[in-house]
């Protein structure tokens, strides 16, 4: 099992393009059942620093597979940014 501070040191990477996207800063939790529902990726390594909440949304059913420095994810094509995290 990871705890949520393993997840957000890990590289998001998009299988797709091979590209790292970033880490994983916020994740949204149903508490009821325990499970992650998606995760948030900030567009910079500065902006959640400088109160710029804007990032990438990528539901849980994207992530493909978490190892032990990269989470490895193929996004569908409506992925959304989201303005406040």
């Amino acid at each position: 099992m990871q705890k949520s501070l393993d997840l957000r040191q890990k590289k998001v990477i998009d299988v797709d393009t091979a590209e790292q996207i970033g880490y994983i800063r916020d994740m949204d939790i149903d508490f009821a059942s325990g499970k992650i529902l998606s995760v948030t990726i900030p567009k910079s390594s500065f902006s959640w620093f400088l109160h710029d909440f804007k990032g990438i949304t990528v539901s849980w059913d994207e992530v493909l597979a978490i190892g032990s420095e990269y989470v490895l994810v193929k996004f569908k094509k409506n992925n959304k940014i989201a303005d406040n995290c």
